[in-house]
């Protein structure tokens, strides 16, 4: 089975939502993240140092993308 995440426009969603039922597609609702996920990032969070962070648009420009 595969997972598609679909991002809906809020004047959508109810369209959509309803789409999905009639299929007897199953929907994921509330994903929950462990705690002990959250507890992992926030330590990664602490343990970071401020100065050796490179800005989000900065490392984008490094990146490339196979096509």
């Amino acid at each position: 089975m595969r997972e598609i995440i679909l991002k809906v426009p809020e004047a959508k969603f109810r369209f959509v939502k309803e789409l999905i039922q009639n299929l007897g597609i199953e929907m994921a609702e509330g994903i929950e993240i462990p705690e002990a996920h959250k507890e992992i990032v926030r330590k990664r969070i602490s343990d970071s140092n401020a100065s050796s962070l490179v800005p989000w648009k900065e490392s984008r420009e490094k990146l490339y993308f196979k096509s």
